[in-house]
This record gives structure tokens, C-alpha cells and sequence, in this order.
């Protein structure tokens, strides 16, 4: 049966307003409170993990990052990082690592080159009494971000007033390049993916004993895998068949800070890969 011409006009109003609620309902980039028609961000999760959603926020670095035949059989970003910094605990190499990766991008446009603050997010998370993962940093760099260094420098033990006056620098997003559960030849491949478009990965790399005293340039694990230690992945070579990654133990270490390791070792080694989305 067809609707009377007095029935029309009640249902379509009924009909713009739940299309208006449904359209008004946040998400998680556009929080409640958020006015009326803001436009929702192409990012509603914190850490991608599906598989289109990296390689579409995965960034190309413009005059790094290329799909030429040269840059798909090696590259390196190692020059565009700041220099080494020594680590002093444990405890805080994921926040070294993500603050290396951060400013890498933040700089690569900037004549003044800023180190950020990894006890700014050591402090932050250490704080809610809880054992800090390194996705909780990640986690921290999107919704808060961190400060630069010379705010709260190295070693800081305490956060300092001037923290709640200055800009923070904060990432979109991250993703989880690869996981446990990935293949050794997938975790390779997607770490060239990533570096191939001039984008450093940061790892979780299962290590012997030995690492952290390392004084040569190449690492093959004589032991079993002990350790768990966060780096930076800057380049790879394929003729050579090795990933070069930063470390952060200092500039005596292995190889003046970088250690080359085979593609077979890296996929047994490299537990966890993240890649940070820039704003």
C-alpha cells in the first residue's frame, strides 16, 4: 500500500533524524563532545593491524623512501637518525627506541635537529604502577605524545612544571608490522617493505647474553635466546642478505652503535615489528 501525501512528511523527517543520530555517534578520533558534523578520522584504532590498513598508512618518505630496483635491493636511513645515545637501564630501552624512531621524522623537514625525551614517557607510564609494555609507549606517543629532551632531559627523575606549557609531539598512529605468530620470510619482507619507503621499524629482538657487551659489527646468537631488546631497524642489503639496526648501548657498541644481522637470523630473532604513523 502506498503512503498518503499526509504520511510523507512525518516519515521523512523520521527518517533524517535517525540518519543525523547514527552520524553524530563518536569514534575513537573523534571522542564525545566532539560538535556535531566533525568529520571522522580515517583512523578509529589505536594500532593497525589488518593488513590493507598498514600498507595504506604506511608512508613514503619523499627523497628517501623509493620503489626503484636500487631501493628495492638495498637502503638506508642511518644518516637522517640523530647520533647514538646510551640507554642507562633496562627498563627503559622501548622508550629510547620509539623516541629514536619519533624524531627521525619530526627532524627529517627541520633545519635544528630536536632530541625527544624518553623519560618523559618512562615517567608518564611508570607512574600508574603497572609493568610498562612497549606498546603502552606507543599507545602514550598517540594519545599524549612526549616533550623534547631539553625540557626533560636524560636522567630525569621527576617531570618539571614547564611540561604543561610546551608543545608535545605526538604520532597518529603505529602499526603492528609484524607479530609472533608471523613467518621468519614475512617478518624480513615487511621490514624491507617498510625501509624500502624510508620508514625505520622498531623491534623486539630476542638476544644471548652477549648482546649488550657486542664489540663487533655482525650478530649471530651463540646461545640460546635469552633477552629481549628494543631496536631500531635503519637499512637493509640484499646482496649482502643483512638488516643493519641501531642500538642504544652507546657508540663503543658493536659497530660504532649498529649491528649488521642476517635476514635468517633477523626472522628468528625479531619477535614483534612496529612502524610509526607521523602526523
Amino acid at each position: 500500500m502506498k503512503p498518503t501525501p499526509r504520511l510523507l512528511l512525518p516519515l521523512l523527517s523520521c527518517f533524517l533524524l535517525c540518519t543525523g543520530v547514527r552520524a553524530q555517534i563518536p569514534t575513537a578520533s573523534s571522542p564525545a563532545g566532539s560538535p556535531y558534523g566533525t568529520p571522522k578520522a580515517n583512523q578509529s584504532v589505536i594500532g593497525l593491524r589488518d593488513a590493507a590498513a598498514i600498507d595504506q598508512f604506511l608512508y613514503y618518505i619523499e627523497g628517501i623512501g623509493s620503489p626503484s630496483r636500487e631501493q628495492l635491493l638495498r637502503q638506508n636511513i642511518k644518516s637522517y637518525m640523530m647520533p647514538i645515545r646510551t640507554c642507562p637501564a633496562p627498563q627503559l630501552e622501548w622508550a629510547y627506541a620509539l623516541t629514536s624512531a619519533a624524531e627521525y621524522y619530526v627532524n627529517l623537514n627541520n633545519n635544528f635537529k630536536d632530541n625527544l625525551s624518553p623519560d618523559y614517557l618512562a615517567m608518564n607510564l611508570n607512574a600508574q604502577g603497572k609493568p610498562v609494555r612497549i606498546t603502552d609507549g606507543l599507545n602514550l606517543l598517540v594519545q599524549e605524545g612526549t616533550v623534547s629532551a631539553a625540557i626533560v632531559p636524560y636522567g630525569s627523575i621527576t617531570i618539571p612544571r614547564a611540561v604543561y606549557s610546551t608543545e608535545k609531539v605526538q604520532i597518529a598512529n603505529f602499526s603492528y608490522l609484524f607479530q609472533p605468530e608471523t613467518r621468519a620470510r614475512n617478518r624480513v619482507f615487511e621490514t624491507k617493505k617498510a625501509l624500502s619507503r624510508g620508514n625505520p621499524v622498531i623491534v623486539a629482538l630476542g638476544t644471548d647474553a652477549s648482546f649488550t657487551s657486542l664489540r663487533t659489527p655482525v650478530y649471530s646468537p651463540a646461545g640460546a635466546l635469552t633477552e629481549t631488546h628494543y631496536l631500531t631497524v635503519v637499512g637493509y642489503d640484499s646482496e649482502t642478505g643483512e638488516f643493519e639496526l641501531r642500538g642504544i648501548f652507546g657508540r663503543l657498541w658493536a659497530g660504532a652503535g649498529y649491528v649488521r644481522v642476517s635476514f635468517d637470523d633477523f626472522g628468528r630473532m625479531a619477535t614483534n615489528g612496529f612502524v610509526l604513523v607521523p602526523r
